[in-house]
């Protein structure tokens, strides 16, 4: 059988209300080179797996990994992205879907016309939890391709997951610290910008979907900043040198915003003990 160029990466848990839409945006895609998609469920206990196993039987080109104990998101990441044979990776969690249907294609011409370019990113609509979309989509209108000290140097991901497009050639394996990041994407990001930048895909192809069982969207505000500020120290510790400065800047950066955080909520012992920090960090 021919090696694919492109695949997408899909995983999933637990995910049976939305899994049918994220393959189908997957199943949708037209392209004019081998394709193939891989599916990592890690264990779900709900109907996602029966759905999959279904569509699995029904289409070829589904390569549905076998069941696994439940690996958590980190670990069912890394074996699903392994298990692609594509030369281009193209990630999809299950909550989330692709809205058009030249998304890979164009993306793929992309990455050919920019050879030096480790992944290709698009913007993405956001679908809040009552179903409807946001007013304002994913990623800022000032974004436009990214090379790596700009990436470094902000203290969020600015990247929709669910819009990447890599070079399989750009990844090699994820390191120990990957495990202990509370994103895994955020992790990804910054192995492949070491490699080389990103090209934007100016359009909204993909749509992110915001709701409480969301890794990122179902946690509260003094969560969300404090694991900013742990995985921008791991990437700090596993970045080239040329990076750490930028991302010593976005460290600084984060603390200033924990600083205004603990300040609006009146929590003095944890002020100073930023505070403390901030000023060390300097």
């Amino acid at each position: 059988m021919t090696k694919p160029i492109i695949s997408a990466c899909l995983i999933t848990y637990n995910q049976e209300d939305y899994i049918e839409q994220a393959l189908q945006g997957c199943l949708n895609q037209k392209l004019s080179v081998e394709y193939e998609i891989v599916i990592g469920d890690d264990a779900s206990t709900d109907n996602t797996r029966v759905i999959l196993e279904k569509a699995a039987a029904a289409d070829s080109r589904i390569r549905l990994l076998p069941p696994t104990s439940n690996l958590g998101m980190h670990g069912n990441w890394e074996r699903t992205i392994e298990a692609c044979d594509g030369q281009f990776i193209a990630i999809c969690e299950g909550d989330d879907f692709w809205n058009d249907s030249n998304k890979l294609s164009k993306q793929l011409q992309l990455l050919e016309n920019n050879p030096t370019a480790a992944a290709c990113f698009g913007n993405a609509e956001v679908i809040n939890s009552n179903g409807e979309k946001d007013v304002y989509p994913y990623v800022d209108g000032h974004i436009t391709n990214l090379k790596a000290e700009e990436f470094f140097a902000m203290d969020h991901n600015p990247v929709p997951t669910c819009t990447v497009l890599f070079r399989r050639s750009c990844f090699n394996k994820f390191p120990k610290a990957y495990y202990e990041s509370p994103f895994a994407d955020w992790i990804l990001h910054t192995l492949l910008f070491q490699t080389g930048p990103y090209v934007y895909l100016n359009e909204s192809s993909s749509c992110y979907r915001k709701h409480e069982a969301g890794v990122w969207s179902g946690s509260g505000e003094e969560k969300k900043l404090l694991n900013k500020l742990k995985v921008l120290s791991i990437i700090r510790s596993i970045v080239d040198l040329r990076y750490q400065p930028y991302v010593q800047s976005a460290i600084r950066n984060h603390l200033d915003q924990l600083l205004y955080f603990y300040r609006s909520t009146g929590e003095r012992y944890k002020y100073m003990n930023t505070w403390v920090k901030l000023k060390l960090a300097r």
